[in-house]
């Protein structure tokens, strides 16, 4: 005897309704989640751009006025300031021991100092080449673009003169910060 088919087969499909309630209650603890800590993330760039090829007519111009083009190379045992001939400004700055670890580490007051003489010269330069080894890390690249890029409150003052002739006090060193060498 053949068995009756059961009820199942002949209902057809059922549709499920599921319970949306706890997937909509989780989102919004999510997005509330990430709005709130949102505002607590903060990011600084420092704007650094990186080298381009200028207009025949403007090289041309540059070349008469002779830019300093200051050029830091920094390796993992000195910082070497030059110009880009040599032979306006040529300084080292020796990496300093640790009294603490032993460990050599690099003297920022220094470079900053050298930086802030070679400004007093140079009054109009407003860019300075970075050119890192490999082995710098990046605390030490952020340290010594701080150093270079504006002056202490203990710098003595240097003036400019603005656009109506009046002089006011620079507050900014080397304020273009250009990586020579970023493809290496």
């Amino acid at each position: 005897m053949l068995k009756r088919p059961t009820s199942r087969r002949k209902s057809g499909s059922q549709e499920v309704n599921p319970n949306l309630v706890p997937m909509l209650d989780a989102l919004v603890t999510l997005v509330a989640f990430l709005l709130f800590s949102s505002a607590f993330l903060s990011i600084v760039v420092i704007d650094t751009p990186a080298p381009v090829l200028a207009p025949a007519e403007e090289q041309i111009e540059k070349m008469k006025e002779k830019p300093l083009q200051l050029t830091v190379h920094i390796r993992p045992e000195t910082i070497f300031i030059t110009d880009w001939s040599g032979s306006r400004e040529t300084h080292t700055i020796p990496s300093l021991p640790d009294l603490k670890t032993g460990e050599k580490r690099y003297d920022y007051e220094r470079f900053h100092q050298t930086l802030v003489e070679i400004k007093r010269r140079y009054p109009k330069e407003t860019k300075i080449i970075f050119k890192p080894d490999g082995g710098v890390s990046y605390e030490v690249l952020v340290a010594l673009m701080d150093a270079a890029r504006r002056f202490e409150k203990t710098d003595s003052v240097l003036y400019k003169k603005n656009d109506q002739g009046i002089d006011e006090p620079e507050t900014k060193l080397f304020s273009e910060v250009i990586f020579g060498n970023i493809m290496s």
